[in-house]
């Protein structure tokens, strides 16, 4: 089972979001985030991952675990995401460039807009709850690319 950290990382400008290069979703914003190394803890997969994608380096204890998310498609859990929330004080150089994609602060309203077709699908119910609560236990379920639903287990 593949596992993946996602952080919404919280700055003065919005929460950083990244235009993604690569499929799944490429061409729509997502939060920060990427697979967990075998030889790495999800929060340290977190950390790696923050660093990697927006230069921003943060101690452990910034990292604020919020839950899990599994991914289910077509029926088969597919993975599992350890939802993480981050706040930096750090003016970002935003929007920018990357290999994975554009970064850009993003406006946790805009994300909701339920006519935004530009998002990942999962992170229109996501981000929300990431922002407001602990101990979160989801599942998001997909058809093929398209989300049928994100609830509590």
């Amino acid at each position: 089972m593949k596992e993946y950290t996602v952080i919404a990382l919280r700055t003065p400008q919005g929460v950083v979001g990244i235009n993604r290069r690569k499929p799944p979703f490429r061409g729509m914003w997502n939060l920060i985030g990427g697979k967990v190394e075998p030889d790495e803890t999800q929060q340290h997969g977190a950390m790696r991952e923050t660093f990697e994608e927006t230069g921003v380096e943060l101690p452990e204890a910034a990292f604020d675990f919020v839950g899990t998310m599994d991914w289910v498609i077509d029926g088969q859990k597919s993975g599992v995401m350890y939802l993480y929330l981050a706040d930096t004080d750090d003016q970002l150089r935003l929007p920018r460039n990357t290999r994975e994609g554009i970064l850009a602060a993003l406006e946790p309203e805009w994300v909701t807009l339920p006519d935004n077709q530009g998002v990942v699908p999962d992170l229109q119910p996501l981000l929300p709850l990431m922002l407001r609560e602990h101990g979160l236990n989801l599942e998001a379920r997909y058809r093929g690319d398209e989300l049928i639903s994100v609830q509590a287990k």
